[in-house]
């Protein structure tokens, strides 16, 4: 009768080692590989917008995301937007969401502080801030506007838009588009009651005014770095953090 011979008991645990060494040895490299991947072959990866309601609703109503994905500058847009944030808060998140193809950022943020914060030393300390967290990116800061029918509001918006224009002598990566002057509310393309947030046109009206700001601050850019990369761009998503639109 033959015999059959029980195997060793080590070899099964030698095999596995093996097996596990082998799937280390030949992975993909993807700490270095993936990140590259995400640029795109004029140098850039992804634009992070980061904002509140305002931007909320010029997503909504204006198709925010999907225009700038038109523009072609970029590989991917995130838009990171919660209702009522402040410029205070969204420093300590731009530290978090700050990735290593992100290549541009868009600030909409600064509204809701001066709703509540009447110190004159305040837009300084925030806009300084954030621009410290943004690890010397290109940033586009929108401005902020108030209603006339909100005085306290408005003349603290001029203090933080001046604290802005002084910003960019010490940010040299810094840009503001300037909403302020741009956004003249009439007919249908105002502002609601509240004197923050604005009417399903005004926030078309938004859209159709960042579009162009953005596609600029992106060329800008382009144009000052570097095109020589033979990098193929990544397919193109966009991801969408938003809540309710205030009415």
């Amino acid at each position: 009768m033959p015999q059959f011979i029980k195997p060793h008991g080590r070899l099964p645990t030698i095999a596995i080692w093996v097996f596990l060494i082998s799937l280390f040895l030949f992975a993909p490299n993807t700490s270095v590989g993936a990140q590259r991947s995400l640029i795109g072959t004029n140098g850039q990866g992804k634009i992070l917008i980061i904002g509140d309601s305002l931007t909320i609703g010029t997503a909504a109503f204006g198709s925010l995301s999907s225009k700038i994905m038109n523009i072609g500058l970029w590989t991917s847009v995130v838009l990171n937007t919660h209702e009522g944030r402040k410029a205070s808060v969204g420093a300590d998140l731009l530290v978090k969401s700050v990735s290593a193809d992100t290549t541009a950022i868009v600030v909409a943020l600064g509204t809701n502080d001066m709703l509540s914060r009447t110190e004159t030393w305040y837009p300084k300390w925030v806009i300084d801030k954030v621009m410290t967290s943004v690890k010397n990116l290109p940033v586009l800061w929108v401005n902020l506007e108030f209603s006339d029918t909100r005085s306290n509001w408005k003349n603290r918006a001029v203090r933080f838009n001046k604290e802005l224009v002084k910003a960019k002598t010490r940010y040299a990566n810094l840009s503001i588009a300037d909403w302020n002057t741009s956004f003249t509310p009439k007919s249908g393309s105002r502002f609601i009651e509240d004197g923050v947030h604005l009417t399903v046109k005004g926030y078309r009206t938004r859209a159709t005014f960042m579009i162009p700001a953005i596609t600029r601050f992106g060329t800008d850019i382009v144009n000052a770095t570097s095109t020589t990369t033979t990098i193929e761009p990544s397919t193109t998503t966009t991801e969408i953090s938003t809540t309710t639109v205030p009415l």
